[in-house]
């Protein structure tokens, strides 16, 4: 299925950079990013697989922001950024 979706500049650009050091295309990385928030693998048939309690979830879910925040070029939270790009 092809989607299409507004994604802010800034986010997409420091995506697609990190995809690129990876060695990975974009549309891997956003399957990969809908399955871990999905609780598992997607499976044929648009079913999911193993399921996760909410603690879970969460507790991967700030895992993999941590992983991010750790190896991201500009360690400033996004709302920092955010603010120095308006002025």
């Amino acid at each position: 299925m092809k989607a299409t979706m507004d994604v802010p500049d800034a986010l997409y650009r420091q995506v697609k950079a990190r995809a690129a050091l990876e060695g990975r295309a974009v549309r891997e990385v956003t399957i990969e990013l809908y399955e871990t928030w999905l609780g598992g693998r997607a499976e044929e048939g648009g079913r999911v697989g193993a399921q996760v309690s909410g603690a879970q979830w969460l507790a991967r879910w700030e895992e993999i922001g941590e992983e991010i925040r750790q190896k991201s070029i500009d360690h400033r939270p996004m709302s920092e950024i955010i603010i120095s790009e308006r002025r």
